[in-house]
């Protein structure tokens, strides 16, 4: 019949045991970087907070011209709606307008303010086209 070994301060060494059993990852790391903002908490929270779901899928608000409206209740649904988008919008977001879709609205049809939407979060940055290159000039290369 074997003894069972009993752990005890003197006869057990966790710093030994723990390097003995435990896992070392020497390949280089497969983590995708650029979804850490995704995973951080307070990210997580701030979007809980926002949506009352622990994951949602973001999505950009929409505005648009409802000149197609014909009947009261395609009008309502056309607001119920663009409620729903503003409410999706951060909450700082939305107090930068007065909690106001309205405001929101208005501040988008004005052109002047693309640069605070692009910073805001609310419209995409335009591709820069690359500048032309232009070629040497052969004036100075006559030999």
């Amino acid at each position: 019949m074997k003894i069972p070994f009993l752990r005890s301060p003197y006869n057990y060494d966790r710093d030994i045991a723990s390097n003995e059993s435990g896992l070392e990852c020497l390949d280089p790391s497969m983590a995708q970087q650029q979804f850490r903002e995704e995973c951080d908490i307070n990210t997580i929270m701030e979007r809980f907070g926002r949506t009352g779901e622990i994951i949602a899928p973001i999505r950009m608000p929409q505005y648009g011209d409802f000149d197609g409206v014909n009947d009261y209740h395609s009008a309502m649904n056309a607001i119920v709606e663009a409620q729903s988008a503003f409410d999706q919008l951060p909450a700082k977001t939305r107090a930068r307008f007065g909690n106001d879709p309205a405001e929101f609205l208005e501040f988008c049809f004005n052109e002047e303010n693309r640069d605070e939407a692009i910073r805001l979060g609310l419209v995409e940055p335009a591709l820069q086209a690359p500048a032309p290159v232009s070629e040497p000039s052969k004036e100075g290369s006559a030999q």
